[in-house]
Formats: structure tokens, C-alpha cells, sequence
């Protein structure tokens, strides 16, 4: 199974794919379209988280195409090696998780119930998708992915940078 490719998972993959980018597409519109929330700090929480996502959504495009080994013209997704340093020591999935805290941080946001519910379509999306994508690097990686898995969360941070701390004190 290629991961970078959508297709192949059969009509339901299909439709959870369909409903999932329309959640995600409404998220957007409605940080454009609706009004801040009444309750002003939620409304800097979510900016904040937001500003969270757009880190977790760039720096793996910039860490894949430095030490995935892609080959020059390729996308930054197609790697050959698996990447376990800087951002990914963390979580496996940053971009997914960062697809997580824009529908929470519209959700903050906009204090409305039209984003509560897109918000928690693609959260659910998202980690669908993380299960897929698991399975398909599995299948690229073999062995040492699985022993990444053990490791390194799916998509805590909170949990990753733990881990990651309790590994550097065994170290020393």
C-alpha cells in the first residue's frame, strides 16, 4: 500500500476521505466566515493552538526533505528513509496532529456549534487517517517502524516529550 496515495482503500476509505475533507474545508470557511467567540481568552487559547498547528504542519516538510532522503524533484512525502530525529522523536504524525488542533483552535475560535461539529468530523478523520498511515509505513519500513511505534506516540506531544525525556535519563 502507498500512503502517499488516497486511493486503493475501497469505497468506505472513500467516503470517510469525502466527509473528512469537507470537515476540514468548513473549518477554514467558518474561521473566515463566523464571528469570535464572547469569551475573549478561549479566543486567544485557540490563536494560540493555531500558531501550535502551523509549526506541527511546516517543520516536517523542511526535517522529511533533510534526512527522508527524497529524491531531488519528489514531493517531501515520498521518503526512503524513516524519519525518527527532531520533531518526529515526539510524535509520528505532527501534521496530522496539526490537523487536530486547527479544528480545535476554530473551534476556540469561534465558540460556534457548526464548528464543533466539522471540528469533531475531522478530528476523527485525522485519526483515521493516522491508522491507515501507520499500516502503509509498516508495510514501507518493516521492523524498525514497528519499533518506532512502541517508542514514539501516534499524536501526543505531551506523551512524546516525556518518553523522550525518560529515554535521554536512561542515556546519561
Amino acid at each position: 500500500m502507498n500512503t502517499n496515495n488516497w486511493k486503493g482503500g475501497g469505497p468506505v476509505w472513500n467516503a470517510i476521505f469525502a466527509v473528512w475533507g469537507l470537515a476540514l474545508g468548513a473549518q477554514i470557511v467558518f474561521l473566515f466566515v463566523l464571528p469570535a467567540g464572547r469569551i475573549t481568552w478561549l479566543v486567544f487559547v485557540g490563536w494560540g493552538v493555531f500558531g501550535v498547528s502551523a509549526v506541527l504542519g511546516w517543520v516536517p516538510i523542511f526535517l522529511f526533505r533533510r534526512r527522508g532522503r527524497v529524491a531531488k524533484g519528489s514531493a517531501y512525502i515520498r521518503t526512503t528513509q524513516l524519519v525518527t530525529s527532531g520533531l518526529y522523536a515526539f510524535v509520528r504524525h505532527p501534521q496530522y496532529l496539526a490537523g487536530d488542533y486547527i479544528a480545535v483552535a476554530v473551534m476556540c475560535i469561534t465558540q460556534h456549534w457548526a464548528t464543533f461539529v466539522a471540528g469533531t468530523v475531522a478530528i476523527i478523520g485525522n485519526r483515521l487517517s493516522m491508522l491507515k498511515a501507520d499500516r502503509g509505513l509498516i508495510e514501507k519500513f518493516g521492523e524498525p517502524y514497528r519499533k518506532y511505534m512502541e517508542r514514539v506516540p501516534r499524536a501526543s506531544l505531551l506523551i512524546g516529550f516525556a518518553r523522550w525525556i525518560q529515554h535521554r535519563r536512561r542515556q546519561v
